[in-house]
């Protein structure tokens, strides 16, 4: 099953569920939201516009045409399309002198010993990475405390005008916001219940043939990991 958010004869909007990946990277018989789609559009040509890591929920794009997707291509690549999400992270707010809209223009690389991993890589320093550095930025909107299952947590409200791999759980975990559910960058956590990753993405706007669209996914009612 798939739980379509919005379709027109140009796109299709699907909510990912957490844990689902968005698309197969190995194993051709691997469930995932790509081929779930396509098994609904037989022989028609939709094609996957991005993708969101599988622990993370919510809006997913696909293309309905080939001439649509590279129309879309040209607004991911162009940062004219916007992507917002809510994260929640294990940490308290930190003291941001600045205040917020919060600015994180740092860009990110491989680590150069896991493949899993991104690193940041801050002005003047140095660090051994893989490949090249990839500008990354991203906005931090507003933070307020909240409880999931007893721990005291931070919801954030996130915009991002690249896609980097890993890009929102990296920067927001420089930034003392590490999120929750996260294996790789959020450390170990002593959680009172099991609990999924903490990200959602919870809207994408763009325009696109004189139109303009704006796509939501509603918030997950909970981030406890089912069984």
């Amino acid at each position: 099953m798939i739980e379509l958010l919005f379709e027109d004869d140009f796109i299709l909007a699907l909510n990912k569920p957490s844990g689902l990946p968005s698309q197969n990277q190995q194993d051709p018989d691997q469930d995932t939201a790509e081929r779930r789609v396509k098994s609904l559009f037989v022989g028609a040509p939709v094609q996957l516009l991005h993708r969101l890591d599988t622990g993370t929920s919510g809006v997913l794009l696909f293309a309905k045409s080939d001439e649509i997707f590279m129309e879309m291509r040209r607004r991911f690549t162009e940062r004219t399309l916007q992507k917002s999400y809510i994260a929640w992270s294990q940490a308290g707010a930190p003291s941001i002198p600045s205040g917020l809209p919060l600015k994180i223009d740092l860009p990110l690389a491989h680590h150069p010993q896991s493949k899993r991993r991104m690193i940041v890589l801050p002005e003047g320093k140095f660090r051994r990475f893989r490949g090249k550095p990839l500008p990354a930025l991203t906005w931090i909107d507003s933070i307020r405390p909240v409880s999931l299952a007893g721990l005291n947590a931070s919801r954030i409200e996130v915009r991002i005008e690249t896609g980097v791999m890993h890009q929102i759980r990296v920067h927001l975990a420089h930034a003392g916001l590490p999120l929750i559910g996260d294996p790789i960058y959020g450390g170990a956590g002593d959680y009172p219940v099991s609990f999924r990753l903490g990200l959602h993405a919870s809207r994408v706007e763009f325009d696109l043939r004189g139109a303009r669209y704006r796509i939501s996914a509603p918030e997950p009612s909970t981030l406890e990991q089912i069984p």
